[in-house]
């Protein structure tokens, strides 16, 4: 009797329903603490020298932990609750909170709309929900179409004033003073 065999290599799974990532039950507030510790030491690492950064790759699951957690999970609330209360408690210029807010307030805010009026009324309760809320990049369109207070709390952009993601800016950078206006090629960069 022959087997069935498929186009599939043995090492490798093929794609299909069971390839999706359901939704996981919230974390308790102990849980959410030892994840948010973890996701520290991974960013302290990772903002090292050229050591911490190596031993920080080593360790990403820690920083992909807390990314898929807050896309996936029923609620991410109390995991986003311990990181920033962690950022507030942390004594480092606001480093940690900045990266909270730019990482994973900031993919909440673009790909949970489930959550928008919840970090709303967090941002309304604690002072510490919406420093972080604010140190994320959103678009102007997501902002104007979050729940109040949230759109405040997003820097209105001065008409005339020089975007700066512009086009003619290559990632969103002016060329440096020895490159002057026309870049290294001699091609205008702005």
């Amino acid at each position: 009797m022959k087997h069935h065999e498929t186009g599939a290599p043995d090492d490798e799974t093929a794609d299909g329903p069971d390839d999706v990532d359901h939704p996981r039950a919230p974390l308790d507030a102990h849980s959410a603490h030892r994840i948010a510790l973890r996701y520290r030491e991974w960013s302290l690492l990772d903002g090292g020298g050229r050591a911490g950064r190596l031993e920080a790759d080593r360790r990403i699951e820690d920083s992909e932990e807390v990314s898929q957690r807050v896309l996936h999970d029923l609620d991410p609330l109390p995991l986003l609750d311990a990181l920033i209360a962690l950022g507030v408690e942390t004594d480092d210029d606001g480093a940690f909170l900045d990266r909270v807010s730019t990482g994973a307030i900031e993919d909440v805010l673009n790909h949970r709309a489930d959550l928008h009026q919840q970090i709303a009324d967090r941002c309304r309760a604690e002072p510490s929900w919406s420093e972080a809320v604010r140190g994320a990049r959103i678009d102007d369109k997501l902002a104007s179409r979050l729940p109040s207070p949230l759109p405040d709390l997003f820097p209105v952009p001065v008409p005339g004033a020089p975007r700066i993601d512009a086009p003619g800016r290559r990632n969103g950078r002016r060329p440096s003073r020895r490159q002057d206006r026309t870049g290294r090629r001699g091609g205008r960069t702005v």
